[in-house]
């Protein structure tokens, strides 16, 4: 995204030219000069994670072994060959690495949202206030900031926004088709970010979707924090809507949702998120995952780590001790939607 608003360079790296030329923003007539640009900057990242994938793949075998996860592999048993072996000598056994989304997809689709609504739909921003108001971090810029903001979010039933994300992830999977492996294979795609969406938005400049530069971004498949308002049945809706499911080698989304004790407490609360669960199934979705804590408990740990020494909360695809996460990791934590 950031590129894409900087012709190809990135601003913490000194303007380094790290993508594509696709030219001055303030040159696009219309919102389909803006998603074009993207798209060959999603294209030319895409690009270089199949090239990295394939040459660490290529080392593996010289530096990891899976003897067990080998003997349950038939084309390894059959050539005599441990899984990690490079796919010249078994094709097909060899590179399960993935197209991993480190976070931000949220922030992308949001940034591309507001874009649209706030230049091309209603005229309220021009490229010169929307780009100025970026390169400044908002400084002196809030009520741009507050536009941005209020713009139309993913996760609440808008339809056209929450399709950006599908093309998002179509991108995605159609370049990696159309640029199979050597063995023949489309390498697979996932958004799982674990902790990633942190230290990636440190290096990450601010973003129209309103987010402050080196904030965290935004976490796996879900909404960015906060924004989805219409409750979690409404925001399920939205995840299954910008979901590309049209290849097989989609796999799993990261899928976190926060509560609080009393949304579930009870018969009541059970049938809630019983039915809530079975909306997540209905919808074909591959993950999901809950903390059921209070924000006011991780506001007091915060305070005083000492009297909340075992408060355990679901990060990722795991879970830790709130106290012992650095302080970015418990903010975007505690900025998460609380579901109603």
């Amino acid at each position: 995204m950031e590129m894409t608003l900087r012709d190809g360079k990135v601003k913490i790296y000194q303007d380094e030219q790290f993508g594509l030329q696709t030219g001055d923003p303030r040159t696009f007539k219309t919102y389909d000069d803006v998603w074009n640009a993207y798209k060959m900057q999603l294209e030319n990242v895409v690009k270089h994670i199949m090239i990295q994938n394939y040459i660490a793949a290529g080392m593996k075998s010289k530096y990891i072994a899976a003897p067990l996860a080998s003997t349950l592999h038939d084309l390894c048993m059959e050539h005599g060959r441990d899984l990690h072996s490079h796919a010249d000598y078994i094709p097909g056994a060899l590179d399960a690495s993935c197209i991993d989304g480190l976070g931000g997809f949220a922030t992308c689709i949001d940034s591309l949202a507001a874009i649209k609504h706030l230049i091309y739909d209603t005229k309220k921003l021009t490229w010169d206030q929307l780009l100025e108001a970026l390169e400044k971090n908002w400084e002196g810029k809030e009520a741009i900031r507050q536009l941005c903001l209020n713009a139309p979010k993913y996760g609440n039933g808008i339809e056209w926004v929450d399709t950006i994300g599908y093309h998002i992830q179509r991108t995605v999977m159609e370049y990696a088709h159309r640029h199979p492996r050597p063995h023949g294979q489309s390498a697979n795609m996932r958004i799982i970010p674990i902790t990633f969406h942190n230290p990636c938005g440190k290096v990450t400049m601010a973003t129209p979707n309103g987010r402050p530069a080196g904030q965290y971004l935004s976490d796996g498949i879900v909404p960015s924090h906060g924004c989805d308002t219409k409750g979690p049945t409404v925001t399920l809706q939205s995840i299954a809507r910008a979901t590309c499911q049209i290849y097989k080698e989609h796999r799993e989304d990261l899928l976190n949702m926060k509560m609080a004790p009393a949304n579930v407490a009870g018969e009541e609360g059970t049938r809630r998120l019983m039915q809530l669960i079975r909306v997540w199934s209905s919808q074909k979705h591959a993950h999901i995952q809950f903390n059921i804590l209070n924000r006011q408990s991780l506001l007091e740990a915060q305070k005083n780590p000492e009297k909340y020494r075992d408060l355990v909360v679901r990060v990722a695809g795991y879970c830790a001790y709130f106290t012992d996460l650095s302080p970015s990791q418990q903010a975007e934590i505690i900025a998460r939607t609380e579901e109603q």
